[in-house]
């Protein structure tokens, strides 16, 4: 991620509508799936650590992240953390009960190797949250200043996770009722530039109406995404388990660039 989204996310993690309502979605999955005592848990990618505080009325919550900027942030929140790298985890085998990857596989050129790594560290039986962004055909630069190598789709995410050992609890898309606006936005952004702008972020300030009715849209839309399977939206949630059997993953890597594609 670029050293200057930092700044941006910690100003805007606690206020900003897209991060709000995939923080209510994430937080309702955990509690749908791991109950409200769910143990150890491992925010991986944590970024500025705003997801940390919320976690931890589920149980022990650490954020890990490789950016000295995440250090910062996570320090001036008072949110534990530690300095690491997601393809050699500082931990144990079966060390974590859950952990969360929220929109962090799309920043590696090895996602399935980072899903195998998590897959290390967690439990037999232990639960894995992912959220990814959706459909390659939504690239923007957007993507390019955040370091992304890919988007998801909803059938490739879950081949992935199959191919690295999980057994896929939920899957489906969300971000459903914005979705005709983030289309729209994102060819007009592709329109007006020319390809000549400079990589930016989408997630912006906007005026606080405005900010409050995407966040209702977004909250409203979530009893449809926490009961079906949508089948289209801007981004995709993932729920998985290890299996409770302690069988090791082999995963070629044929199989596992099958996956992403």
């Amino acid at each position: 991620m670029d050293p200057a989204l930092y700044e941006q996310h910690y100003r805007l993690e606690d206020t900003h509508w897209w991060f709000l309502g995939r923080r209510r979605l994430v937080l309702n999955e955990l509690t749908r799936y791991a109950g409200t005592r769910a143990g150890r848990i491992l925010d991986l990618g944590c970024g500025t650590g705003g997801m940390l505080p919320h976690l931890a009325a589920f149980g022990a919550a650490l954020g890990l992240d490789s950016a000295d900027e995440a250090a910062l942030a996570c320090r001036r929140r008072g949110v534990p953390f530690v300095k690491g790298w997601g393809s050699r985890l500082p931990f144990c085998d079966a060390a974590f009960d859950v952990v969360t990857a929220l929109d962090v596989i799309e920043h590696v050129p090895d996602d399935a190797g980072l899903l195998r790594e998590i897959r290390r560290v967690l439990r037999p039986g232990g639960l894995l949250l992912v959220t990814v962004p959706a459909y390659q055909f939504l690239w923007s630069q957007h993507d390019v200043f955040n370091h992304h190598q890919r988007r998801y789709r909803r059938s490739q995410l879950g081949r992935l996770l199959r191919h690295t050992g999980y057994e896929v609890a939920k899957l489906t898309y969300y971000n459903t009722l914005l979705f005709p606006a983030a289309m729209l936005r994102k060819a007009t952004m592709r329109v007006s530039s020319n390809g000549n702008a400079p990589p930016a972020s989408h997630l912006d300030e906007v005026p606080e109406p405005l900010n409050t009715v995407l966040r209702w849209i977004m909250i409203g839309e979530q009893p449809l995404v926490e009961r079906l399977t949508m089948p289209f939206g801007a981004s995709i949630i993932a729920v998985a388990r290890r299996p409770a059997a302690q069988t090791p993953a082999r995963v070629r890597p044929a199989q596992a660039e099958a996956a992403r594609r």
